[in-house]
This record gives structure tokens, C-alpha cells and sequence, in this order.
């Protein structure tokens, strides 16, 4: 395993740089994520808070679609070949904001996820996607009564309350979907139905795209978190929303290889939050260089140094984890699946970091720490809302376990 961006990665890492330097107002995406969210928010409330200037400059410069498909535009860092390089991208946009860099990470977790679905319905997103700098896109899998995560370490019927049941050419959707980010600014999202009412989960569930337009879905709420983001996070309501067969992303019934395959993706999230965790860290170890305490810098007490110390090794340890992960997925070749063990434990490994992290900071900073002006408050908010992302590490943990 060689680690090392070639030249070409290296470009797109500084070209990223530049570009957040240049453009990214760190201050105006804090606020714009911190304004105070209505339960009963529309779409058109949601859109409101979207920064679509700064995500048109980014299509400018090529970075909002680098995982579109080179064949209708795009840079086509997609599957394999182009995990290590959004890794590394995703990383660095998170290192200079990673309000930002989510707004980048979502759009390209579900462009991969879109390179294996059926040509058809490539062609109706990856044409809006290129041609309306608006167009955004959204996963959702999990429901109201299980959680922030469907691919459960049990296999039964209990998983997946929201049905579509076909009606000729059509597939008519009713239920509650919950947790997706980006729902509420999103033209198409990709959702995982059952589609079987009986059959255990993994072999009862379809992925299908659904334009948001359609009649019958609707924002049912929002999730007002106590760190929120950009995008919000909704849950949606689908009252006959009628779908046609050709949407379907999957094989009927086939939807848990494709969240599978997805799992490569989703970890973009976690390589964006972990460049934010780099920055927060040199920035905690350059206070503890220069705060002086008893005569001394913070960093020279023992109690404090030692914890400066812990905390990068474990950046460190985490950062060669996820990098790991990024190039076995690029070694996969056509129709074979990532093992899934690597991105469960980046789940485990880095929501334990980041709690760390905080836990670290507030002995670093002591009574400033809760702060608003220091900025570090909001870093604990958001990774405290970040824990259950995904379901929670120590469910990580548990389907690890069963693989094992």
C-alpha cells in the first residue's frame, strides 16, 4: 500500500485549498449553519439558508462534481480509482470549514452511489446535476421507529416500516422516511423501500430515485439539532407518492449490496470531520504552546502535554485507518463489494476521537472552552449531533463483531 498522492491528487488537494482560502467565508458558514431552524420549515425556508453562490464558484472550478462521471462532465473520481482522491479532498475542505466541505461530500457520497444504477436514470440526475447548479441530491434509508441506520446486525422482518407496493408500471410509496440530509433542499433522493412485506430485511428492501416534486412527498418535520448544518436534516412524509419502475436504482429487493457499496462514500463524511478534528487540534496545541501558566507554557505541564500528545496520535492513527479503507475500495474491481470491517471501525474509531477531542479540549482551555467567541463550543456541538450518524460506533462495533 502506497499512501502517497500522486501529482495529479496533489493538484486537486491544493487547488481545494485554494479555493476555500479564497472563497469559503469561515464566519458567514458557521452563522448560516446556526440559524435557528422552524419545525415546520419548508423547502423554499431551506433553500433560503443554502450558499448557492459559493456552490456555483465550486462547479466553477470542477469541485462540485469531481464524482460525475467523465461522460457527462463531470471529473469522474467515481468507485474505483477515486476514493483516495476524495478522501484526501474531503479531508482538506474539512480542514478549512467543514460546514463547506459538506456541502461537497454530500452531492459526491451520492454521485458514486448513482455509477451503478441503471443508464436511464444516470442520464435524468447527471444531466440536471451538470446543468442546474441547484440540483441537489440525498440519501435516506432509515425510519422513525429504527434508528439512524438500516443495515441492522439482525436480519428480520421488524426493519423497514415504509412500503412501495407496485400498481402496473408504477410503484406507489407511503410512509415516513427519517434522518436524510439534505432532504429538505434536494430535487431527487435516493431511498431504500421495502418492497417485500415479509422477507427479512436484507433480502425485502429496493432503492429507488424519487424527484421530490412528485405529488405526495412533503417535509414532515425538522430534525433542529443542537449542531445543525447547512443542508438541515429532515424527515419526510410520502403519502402515494407514485414512482416509475424505471427509477428503480436496484435490482427489485437487491437494495442492501448497493448500501453496501455505498459504504466507501459515506466514509467522505467521516474524512471531512477528521480534517476539522486536525485543525481543532493545532489549534488547541498552538494555545497550549503559548498560554502561560506557573511560568510556564500549558504544553510543558505534564497533565497538559500528555493530552496534546494523546490526541494526535490518535488524528494519526485514524488518519492511516481511513486512508486504508479509501484504497482497498479502490482496488475493488467491477461487481465486487469493500469489506465492510474497515468502514465500521472508521464509524467506531472516529466518533471516540472526536468525543476525545473534546474532553481533551476543555482541560486544554479550562474555563473559556464553553465560549462562543473561542469557536470550540461549536465544534462539541456538532460532533455531539455527529454521534449517531450512521448508527452509533458501538452498533459499529457489533456488526463487526458478527462478520468476525
Amino acid at each position: 500500500m502506497d499512501f502517497e498522492l500522486n501529482e495529479e491528487q496533489r493538484a486537486l488537494v491544493g487547488l481545494m485549498k485554494e479555493f476555500c482560502l479564497r472563497e469559503v467565508d469561515k464566519k458567514e458558514m458557521w452563522r448560516l449553519a446556526d440559524l435557528p431552524i422552524p419545525y415546520n420549515a419548508t423547502k423554499e425556508d431551506l433553500m433560503a439558508r443554502m450558499p448557492w453562490d459559493l456552490i456555483s464558484k465550486a462547479h466553477d472550478v470542477g469541485l462540485r462534481q469531481l464524482a460525475v462521471p467523465a461522460e457527462y462532465g463531470g471529473g469522474g473520481y467515481c468507485r474505483t480509482g477515486g476514493w483516495v482522491t476524495l478522501t484526501a479532498l474531503a479531508e482538506t475542505a474539512g480542514y478549512h470549514n467543514y460546514v463547506f466541505a459538506r456541502v461537497l461530500t454530500l452531492p459526491w457520497n451520492h454521485c458514486v452511489r448513482l455509477y451503478d444504477a441503471p443508464k436511464n436514470v444516470q442520464d435524468i440526475f447527471f444531466t440536471n446535476f451538470m446543468n442546474n447548479r441547484r440540483t441537489s441530491t440525498a440519501a435516506s434509508h432509515s425510519e422513525p421507529d429504527h434508528g439512524s441506520d438500516m443495515m441492522m446486525p439482525y436480519d428480520d422482518a421488524s426493519v423497514g416500516k415504509t412500503v412501495a407496493v407496485q400498481d402496473g408500471d408504477y410503484w406507489v410509496i407511503n410512509g415516513d422516511k427519517m434522518f436524510c440530509s439534505g432532504g429538505g433542499v434536494s430535487d431527487y433522493i435516493t431511498v431504500t423501500l421495502r418492497t417485500d412485506p415479509k422477507a427479512p430485511t436484507s433480502r425485502a428492501m429496493t432503492q429507488f430515485l424519487v424527484d421530490t416534486r412528485t405529488p405526495g412527498w412533503s417535509i414532515a418535520r425538522v430534525n433542529d439539532f443542537m449542531g445543525n448544518e447547512i443542508v438541515a436534516n429532515v424527515q419526510m412524509r410520502f403519502e402515494n407518492v407514485r414512482v416509475h419502475k424505471s427509477m428503480m436504482i436496484t435490482k427489485l429487493n437487491g437494495a442492501y449490496e448497493n448500501l453496501r457499496s455505498g459504504l466507501g462514500s459515506k466514509s467522505l463524511h467521516f474524512a471531512a470531520s477528521l480534517g476539522e478534528c486536525q485543525r481543532v487540534w493545532e489549534e488547541m496545541r498552538d494555545y497550549a504552546k503559548t498560554r502561560m501558566q506557573g511560568g510556564k507554557p500549558l504544553i510543558l505541564h505534564p497533565n497538559i502535554g500528555q493530552l496534546i500528545a494523546e490526541a494526535d496520535v490518535r488524528l494519526r492513527g485514524e488518519r492511516l485507518l481511513q486512508y486504508r479503507f479509501a484504497w482497498e475500495c479502490d482496488q475493488e474491481k467491477p461487481g465486487t463489494l469493500p469489506d465492510p470491517l474497515g468502514f465500521w471501525y472508521i464509524n467506531y474509531l472516529h466518533k471516540v476521537n472526536a468525543l476525545r477531542l473534546i474532553e481533551i479540549g476543555m482541560e486544554v482551555y479550562g474555563g473559556i472552552g464553553p465560549t462562543k467567541e473561542l469557536g470550540f463550543e461549536q465544534f462539541v456541538r456538532v460532533h455531539q449531533s455527529f454521534l449517531h450518524g450512521g448508527a452509533t460506533g458501538n452498533l459499529n462495533l457489533i456488526k463487526a463483531a458478527k462478520v468476525l
